[in-house]
């Protein structure tokens, strides 16, 4: 899978830190979809996974991905040290729940991202967001103590009529959209046997042809978005898939999009520079519309009307 060489057009490789303080909100689906983003264009990717958990990454993609352990000094050496040493290639590191806070106070200790920069490598944060108390502290925590990477918030099950994919694309996206999936489609891609790359790359499935058909859509949309990334971080390589003119993905019925999500669709502007001014040009409305969300949710269990789980743990694990 790694047998391709990475062209490098621009001066860095991007670092993709996939990571929430919460559990069940789609870090690992994230993190496949990264990694065979690059499987796909037969190009080198590394993965780590500190998952502690199944399924975890390492048991869709174990060819690429090694467990990281950072309990210990020596786990911690050994995960940093190959994270600086492949510098020349893409990596993913899929973040657990529970090793979220010590992975960041270990960066923070080490200014590791800092160091990064330094060889070139641009670390991005992916952070999924959802409307709780722990994910708005967690996230402007991010934005006040790690200057030295860029942060783009993850919008997972999103209702598939906001998701257009515009011609052109060269424009950094101020958030990475990932739309909602229908029951059946969400078990297809949950089975560990499942490969994103080889549905890419039409190996014969016993899907039907309206269910390929969406899920070659959904995967579309997703990996465009990458390819735009890419291009931000200043890691550039000719495109090897391209999607022409304005493309609108098929609404599910019966399926909303968490009301956060709503609201940063509606309020976040925009961008019109690099990855590295997300922070700045949206992370406040952000932060703002996370901590209306959690409160509102307070609000709400006050009075008896639980908040509708089914928005939260979304799919992915």
């Amino acid at each position: 899978m790694n047998r391709g060489r990475a062209r490098m057009t621009g001066k860095t490789t991007p670092l993709y830190v996939v990571c929430s303080p919460r559990r069940c909100v789609g870090k690992t689906l994230i993190s496949r979809l990264l990694v065979e983003f690059y499987v796909v264009k037969d190009r080198p990717v590394v993965a780590f996974d500190l998952a502690d958990e199944g399924p975890q990454l390492t048991d869709y993609l174990p060819k690429v991905t090694t467990i990281a352990d950072i309990g210990d000094i020596r786990g911690q050496m050994a995960l940093f040290d190959r994270l600086i040493g492949e510098k020349e290639i893409p990596t993913v590191i899929d973040v657990s729940h529970r090793a979220f806070k010590n992975f960041f106070a270990i960066v923070r200790e080490i200014s590791f991202f800092e160091e990064a920069r330094r060889r070139s490598i641009t670390p991005l944060i992916l952070f999924i967001i959802d409307p709780s108390a722990v994910s708005t502290e967690a996230y402007a925590m991010l934005r006040r103590q790690f200057a030295q990477a860029s942060l783009l918030p993850v919008r997972n099950q999103i209702e598939a009529v906001h998701c257009v994919v515009a011609p052109g694309g060269s424009m950094p996206p101020s958030s990475l959209d990932v739309p909602v999936l229908g029951f059946s489609l969400r078990a297809v891609i949950d089975q560990q046997s499942f490969s994103f790359s080889q549905f890419w790359q039409a190996i014969p499935t016993l899907m039907s042809r309206a269910g390929k058909d969406q899920l070659r859509g959904w995967l579309e949309y997703i990996f465009f978005q990458f390819r735009q990334l890419e291009f931000s971080l200043g890691y550039e390589e000719p495109p090897a898939f391209t999607v022409q003119g304005s493309k609108r993905l098929p609404t599910i019925p019966g399926q909303r999009p968490t009301d956060v999500s709503e609201q940063i669709l509606n309020h976040a502007p925009e961008l019109k520079r690099p990855v590295d001014d997300l922070i700045d040009q949206f992370g406040n409305v952000i932060v703002a519309m996370l901590q209306k969300a959690a409160e509102r949710s307070t609000d709400n269990c006050a009075r008896g009307h639980l908040y509708p789980l089914r928005h939260t743990c979304l799919i992915g694990v």
